[in-house]
């Protein structure tokens, strides 16, 4: 019988370093994976270690790949091997390439401690999407004890193996989680969120605190230097044009925007805002309206009965 590693070594080339790749994963993708297993499990038999399946979507520049999102999958187990639903994929690529017209579909992922022969059947399901299609394993039991994240990527590569071309995994080996600001905000903030819902520890609070303090402190500076001016102006306070040529360099400092692309979008989200807060206030009348209905019916079947009780 053969060994796990000479398993591997039949599923994966170790003499690939698929080093010619750049690839940076966001942690919205780590994040959606996690959540992912961790809802199968939770559904699953006890003490279960479940295996999930998804594609992996970004933006791909020649030899540098930025993957930013992952969605799931949905697959069945036909004979043995897994077949993944084709047209969900398509339909699903289809959404994505209308919110995000440059995005393409870079390949998959899948939870594993290791590369397995039927993971090839599956990465060859995703060839017609993509003809270089990545995969993406994450280990989700070594998860608790790894001091690094055990993420892992392939490309395929053709080989000859016993004189006979083979499609063998290549791992990559340059590739590197890049955040954005937002991402970096939400992990720190998720990451320090107890499960009692409490953000013990988590930055978001602290800079939003801050936040808020500066925009008070400029506003109320604002109305200061706003006061003096109007007084000055009304010759209630003498004219001291060295202080008002400061003041001049101070409000030159403060962004004033006034353009026609920025009253045309702040329009389109003022509008926006009235849209929501009207189909609210619809809503709420239809509730209205409907409770009142209910309540006519049944004083009304109430009053039927009553009047069937009389003989009327």
């Amino acid at each position: 019988m053969a060994t796990t590693q000479q398993k591997q070594q039949a599923v994966v080339d170790k003499e690939g370093t698929g080093a010619a790749l750049n690839i940076s994963l966001h942690p919205l993708v780590i994040l959606n994976i996690s959540d992912h297993y961790t809802r199968q499990k939770v559904l699953g038999p006890k003490n279960s270690n479940p295996r999930v399946i998804g594609a992996l979507f970004g933006i791909q520049s020649g030899r540098n790949i930025e993957i930013t999102n992952s969605y799931e999958l949905v697959h069945n187990e036909v004979e043995g091997a897994t077949v993944i639903d084709t047209e969900f994929l398509t339909t699903k690529q289809a959404q994505y390439k209308e919110v995000f017209p440059n995005g393409d579909l870079l390949g998959w992922y899948s939870t594993g401690s290791e590369c397995k022969t039927t993971d090839l059947k599956i990465h060859q399901q995703f060839v017609p999407f993509n003809e270089s299609p990545l995969y993406l394993l994450l280990d989700a039991v070594a998860c608790s004890v790894a001091r690094e994240l055990p993420i892992y990527i392939y490309e395929s590569e053709l080989r000859i193996v016993d004189g006979e071309p083979t499609n063998l995994f290549s791992k990559v080996s340059n590739f590197k989680i890049e955040p954005e600001v937002a991402e970096r905000i939400a992990v720190d903030h998720v990451a320090h969120t107890t499960t009692t819902g409490n953000a013990e520890g988590s930055q978001l609070p602290t800079q939003l605190a801050g936040m808020q303090n500066a925009i008070k402190m400029l506003n109320m500076r604002l109305k200061i230097i706003k006061n003096y001016l109007e007084a000055t102006q009304k010759g209630e306070l003498p004219k001291d044009h060295a202080l008002l040529r400061q003041t001049r360099g101070i409000i030159d400092l403060i962004p004033a925007i006034d353009t026609p692309k920025f009253k045309e979008e702040f329009l389109n989200e003022y509008n926006d805002a009235l849209l929501v807060t009207y189909l609210s206030s619809i809503t709420k009348g239809a509730n209205i309206m409907n409770d009142l209905v209910e309540r006519y019916n049944v004083a009304y079947d109430k009053q039927n009965k009553r009047s069937r009780g009389l003989g009327f």
